[in-house]
């Protein structure tokens, strides 16, 4: 399987929303690390940008991705917003594709396409 690092676009839909932006992610061996920034639309709310820092494994086609910090794009934390897990797949069509869940059990789906 090919490296993994470099920028993806990311798109996922959850129960009550959507999240709309990118990934950078760095592979090193079976270790990833890398951050998710994106657009959230949450129905009835104001939509807001979010940096959710992750940090995983890769082994094989499957991605294992656990949040660890959010922060505003500017660096400002955001405070009571759920870190994600996030399991996924690479797939022959060169994405990666998966379902997340957070600490309330709020589960959403994503792929993710690498950038040219």
């Amino acid at each position: 399987m090919e490296n993994i690092t470099g920028k993806w676009t990311f798109n996922e839909e959850f129960e009550c929303g959507t999240d709309k932006g990118f990934a950078y992610l760095e592979q090193n061996g079976e270790r990833v690390v890398g951050y998710l920034e994106y657009e959230e639309c949450i129905e009835d709310e104001s939509p807001f940008m979010v940096r959710q820092m992750v940090e995983g494994t890769i082994k094989g086609n499957k991605i294992y991705l656990k949040g660890v910090e959010v922060l505003s794009p500017e660096g400002e934390p955001l405070p009571n917003y759920n870190l994600d897990t996030l399991e996924g797949t690479y797939t022959h069509e060169k994405k990666i594709v998966g379902h997340s869940y957070d600490s309330e059990d709020i589960c959403g789906v994503f792929v993710m396409s690498r950038e040219e």
